[in-house]
């Protein structure tokens, strides 16, 4: 007849698990352990391709039974010993590509664990890795124990039949010792390993503690069946609708806003949902998040350099060279993204604190070739890497591990004799944090980005959860990518010129003639106006910008569709769509003291009412003593009752404010 551990003799284990010395990563350990003994082997890769460590995370952190983990549920996962309020222990299904990997590769486990190899590491103990486990793995807590063996036996076993290990056993103690051998063997765990992490005594199971049925896991994890904060930064289908909005109309886009607002994460969460969106399909990773040092003043920490002096190596010729390249991170996501089978599927390079250095030193080769490629017709006239350097990389690709995606995506280009140059399906987003450690950026920096400015949430906001931004589902947002993606690859957005760019909406996708023809002659009258008020102040803008006001309003569009609107109702909230294009493309290069902008700030948001220079508040401004601009009466824009340009109106009221207190002001803060 079978036996299991009853809900309350499991629930006991959880409850003195969670009050030990025992830190969150000693999970960690016990679960590369298991994955070892299951391969026997003394080298592993703890990663989701390797089976044995999914079944070591089914059998130590697994909240359900059911074999497979869903990456996007939340309390999929339960770290015994991280859950000192019942809670904290809980993980969603991400954990799994996110959690022990990562943990292992980190500096404080380097005196316990080495990693060896590329794509992927395999992860193997140190011979003398015993002696630091304490340090590790226990927390300084005079007051507690170490964790017990017998109550992390009885955890593990939480769903097992246990009557084949107890057998005839009646005594509780004896019962209990059965359980505990069983633990130790399976996760090969040595002496001094117990010594080192374990208290190895434990009350016995009686025969109150086995039942013929498994529990349920809400029955011994308090907190399991409690609702989840309806946090929406962290909902698993969701990503920025604003971000994927500007990456289709530009695949450059700056994050501002206050340190802590969460500017990396925004992006970091789209990459991570496309990265699971397209799962087992697409090899290697899709985006890599590039931390930016402040001595970077030259590409060379982007995408590495030649040097004679590498270490010596056999040749495609056969002959010893000791010609090499340093491989970045940044240069391999480059090649993933073109090879073959992946141009279709977006790939990220997420430069964190971006204004660390100078931009336009390190970063110059993608501004100037990001541009380039969508004009040149030949846009082999414009690599990244030109054709001999990359056969070198290939070479070295190819002795590290000649099936991944980058070896055979340069392989492909050196057999083609091409240069490597910026994919399409390559986005860019940087963030940036204003300080006395950074640097601002330059006009053609922001000139050829949309800037999203992030906002710092109050605290009742940040704790309840609510939703400050608009969100749309990851499904649509690689739909809409991609069509970005195909739109750059052919070019069809230059190809008619800016006044033509808008007429897509009416031949496809169902929009009036006429309306349209309104809301066209709405975006340039407001372009006109916000240059004729800013052009005396000297950020008048040039063609670039008029353009991309258009790209990004058909980008809008096609999010408005996606998200289920009629193409009437989005014409009627155009101005919504314009609000945020200005916002992005006209506003981040202002910047000045009180002298140079006088009153320009103010006239803008007057403007952007409704108004014109007679109204008021006036449209119009004076610098110096005899010289007023503003827009005359018939040049002001028609604004309907209960509409207005919400976003860029508050900006520029709070940056004339922040003028007028601080004697100089700028879009990034």
């Amino acid at each position: 007849m079978a036996q299991y551990l009853t809900a309350a003799r499991i629930k006991a284990a959880v409850d003195s698990l969670a009050d030990t010395k025992g830190k969150a990563t000693l999970i960690d350990f016990l679960i590369l352990k298991r994955t070892l003994a299951i391969k026997k082997a003394t080298k592993v890769a703890i990663t989701q391709g390797e089976p044995a460590y999914i079944q070591a995370s089914q059998e130590l952190i697994a909240v359900w039974s059911k074999t497979k983990f869903d990456l996007k549920a939340e309390r999929e996962v339960f770290n015994v010993f991280a859950s000192l309020d019942k809670k904290l222990g809980f993980r969603s299904g991400k954990y799994i590509s996110n959690g022990t990997g990562s943990t292992i590769g980190g500096n404080p486990w380097q005196t316990v664990v080495s990693l060896t190899g590329d794509s992927p590491r395999l992860a193997s103990l140190r011979d003398d890795y015993e002696g630091h486990l304490a340090n590790l793995l226990l927390k300084e807590a005079p007051k507690t124990d170490k964790p017990s063996l017998y109550q992390s036996a009885v955890w593990r076993l939480r769903r097992t039949d246990v009557e084949p290990l107890l057998a005839s056993l009646t005594e509780a103690a004896g019962r209990a010792k059965a359980l505990r051998d069983y633990f130790v063997a399976e996760c090969g765990l040595t002496q001094k390993e117990i010594d080192a992490l374990f208290s190895d005594a434990g009350p016995g199971i009686e025969d109150t503690d086995l039942t013929d049925k498994a529990a349920e896991p809400a029955d011994y994890l308090v907190g399991l069946s409690a609702s989840v904060v309806a946090d929406a930064s962290s909902n698993p289908d969701l990503c920025s609708l604003e971000l994927v909005a500007a990456l289709a109309a530009k695949p450059f886009v700056i994050l501002t806003g206050t340190s802590g607002t969460g500017k990396s994460r925004s992006t970091l969460k789209l990459a991570e949902q496309l990265q699971e969106h397209y799962g087992a399909s697409v090899k290697g990773q899709i985006f890599q998040l590039v931390p930016i040092g402040p001595d970077w003043t030259s590409p060379k920490k982007l995408l590495g350099y030649r040097t004679p002096f590498g270490r010596e190596r056999l040749g495609k010729d056969g002959k010893p060279t000791n010609e090499s390249y340093e491989i970045t991170e940044t240069l391999r996501v480059i090649l993933r993204a073109c090879h073959p089978d992946s141009t279709k599927i977006p790939h990220f390079l997420i430069f964190d604190e971006m204004n660390l250095s100078h931009v336009e030193r390190y970063f110059a080769p993608f501004l100037s070739l990001m541009e380039a490629s969508a004009i040149l017709d030949d846009d082999e006239n414009a690599p990244i890497i030109d054709s001999h350097s990359l056969v070198v990389i290939s070479e070295i690709l190819d002795a590290e591990d000649k099936d991944s995606p980058e070896a055979e995506s340069a392989s492909f280009l050196v057999a083609n004799d091409q240069p490597l140059k910026l994919p399409p399906n390559l986005f860019y987003v940087g963030t940036v944090n204003i300080d006395e450690t950074t640097y601002m950026f330059s006009p053609k920096v922001l000139d050829r980005a949309h800037v999203l400015e992030i906002k710092a949430l109050t605290p009742t906001e940040y704790l309840s959860g609510a939703a400050t931004e608009a969100q749309i589902g990851i499904g649509a947002a690689n739909d809409l990518l991609r069509e970005a993606i195909d739109d750059r690859e052919t070019g069809i957005l230059e190809a008619g010129g800016i006044a033509s760019v808008l007429n897509v909406l009416a031949a496809k996708h169902g929009f009036d003639e006429t309306a349209l023809e309104g809301a066209k002659a709405l975006t340039l009258k407001a372009l006109d106006g916000c240059f004729k008020l800013l052009a005396p102040v000297g950020f008048e803008f040039g063609y670039r910008v008029v353009k991309e006001v258009h790209h990004y309003m058909l980008a809008w569009c096609k999010v408005q569709l996606a998200l289920g609107l009629a193409p009437a109702a989005i014409l009627d909230k155009w101005i919504e769509g314009l609000d945020l294009a200005l916002f992005q493309k006209v506003l981040p290069k202002i910047h000045g003291n009180r002298a140079a902008l006088g009153d320009s700030l103010k006239a803008l948001a007057a403007f952007l009412v409704g108004s014109n220079e007679a109204n008021d508040p006036p449209a119009k401004y004076a610098l110096g003593i005899d010289a007023v601009f503003g827009i005359p009466p018939g040049s002001e824009i028609s604004v309907p009752a209960g509409v207005r340009f919400k976003r860029s109106i508050d900006k520029l009221n709070d940056m004339h404010t922040r003028l007028i207190s601080r004697n100089h002001v700028s879009f990034v803060k």
